[in-house]
């Protein structure tokens, strides 16, 4: 049900003829969220209070803090998630909280994580083009509609089939939430897409890249950081996807013309 994440809030409406009434609305909920990774304060994180486990998972894969084999057990208590690695993993505290707008800089956490330039997607996967078009279908969401505050991220297969949908008040929490969505029901990445309602700099284009994603579309446009990170990293970059056009630029092989 979208009404959960959302939480109602009086607002005094002003019409420019001078008009005044006291209305109430609907605003996405936002709370902080607490990562422990083997047992220390790894960061906290400000997310919409749902999916945490999707969120922990997620987040520790695509910024290059462990692989989804090296996770051991999860458990969320409240609005704090505790992972425990196979080996006890040392890694730095991350150097900063992220909200829900900013992507913060969780990504210099790990010593041992790969750059930008190191990222590589080696799948040779490619999409039909109507494949993606069918993503146009999924891009608003019931809680976007009733509050106009949230996020979207979405893996739709080859088929143009929707595997996973998440809602989240920041667009780099509902990718992370979609990966360790998809991880913890045993998707193959490297055979789907990722759908996004952001904008895409490097640093989204570099967490899906992390987790083997061949395609992204995003109803958006790209940053320029945004395509040079794709490029490098073999992932093609849709923007401005609609259902009559879309953009492409980069690794536009990955799109069957």
């Amino acid at each position: 049900m979208p009404e959960k994440y959302t939480t109602p809030y009086p607002a005094k409406k002003i019409h420019s003829d001078g008009r005044a009434e006291d209305i109430k609305v609907l605003l996405a909920r936002e709370c902080p969220v607490k990562l422990f990774l083997n047992g220390k304060l790894f960061t906290m994180l400000f997310a919409s209070p749902f999916e945490l486990k999707e969120l922990a998972i997620g987040h520790l894969i695509t910024e290059g803090v462990v692989s989804f084999g090296e996770i051991e057990n999860v458990e969320v208590k409240n609005n704090e998630v505790y992972i425990l690695t196979r080996e006890d993993k040392q890694v730095k505290q991350a150097l900063s909280t992220e909200t829900s707008g900013n992507a913060g800089k969780a990504g210099k956490a790990g010593d041992d994580k790969k750059t930008s330039t190191e990222i590589f997607v080696s799948s040779d996967s490619i999409f039909e083009p109507q494949a993606v078009f069918a993503g146009t279908g999924y891009l608003e969401s019931d809680t976007y509609r009733l509050t106009r505050g949230t996020h979207l991220a979405a893996l739709i297969d080859r088929e143009g089939k929707l595997a996973v949908q998440i809602v989240d008040v920041g667009r780099h929490n509902a990718v992370d939430k979609a990966v360790g969505a998809a991880f913890l029901r045993g998707l193959d990445l490297s055979q789907h897409y990722m759908l996004s309602t952001g904008r895409q700099p490097a640093y989204m284009v570099t967490k899906a890249a992390r987790a083997g994603i061949p395609l992204i579309a995003t109803k958006a446009m790209p940053f320029d950081s945004g395509v040079e990170a794709a490029k490098k990293a073999n992932v093609c970059l849709v923007g401005q996807l609609r259902k009559e056009s879309m953009l492409i630029f980069a690794s536009e092989w990955r799109v069957k013309l």
